[in-house]
């Protein structure tokens, strides 16, 4: 019995985030998403905090209403932080497309009136 309880202890050490300040998008902790453009997302978790997810290339119809999934390469499931090389699958009205991570970063009130100001620039 100890040896399992061990086991998993050392396991929720490899998952869970080395300090609890280090920002981390859990898979099973997405709350919301919000498209800027094809290539990027601001998502929220559940504890409100955003994170700016960079994806390679334009992933079609990303900013229309789409269902929206994120596939861990590791393995591990909704415990897992997204990163780089891990895949947001957006779901349309019969298609799949499958866009690859290339980065992800809190997203910061600085950051947010950035594109709050570029897209007001935009629509002028």
């Amino acid at each position: 019995m100890r040896t399992i309880v061990r086991a998993a202890v050392a396991l929720l050490m490899l998952v869970l985030p080395a300090r609890a300040d280090t920002a981390c998008l859990q898979i099973g902790r997405i709350w919301s998403f919000h498209p800027l453009d094809n290539r990027t997302l601001i998502v929220e978790d559940e504890l409100h905090q955003k994170f700016k997810v960079s994806l390679m290339g334009e992933c079609p119809h990303l900013t229309f209403d789409v269902n929206l999934g994120i596939k861990s390469q590791s393995g591990i499931g909704g415990l897992d932080c997204v990163r780089r090389g891990d895949d947001v699958i957006a779901g349309g009205v019969g298609t799949n497309f499958t866009c690859p991570v290339t980065s992800v970063v809190p997203y910061t009130p600085e950051m947010e009136k950035a594109d709050q100001t570029k897209a007001g620039e935009g629509s002028r």
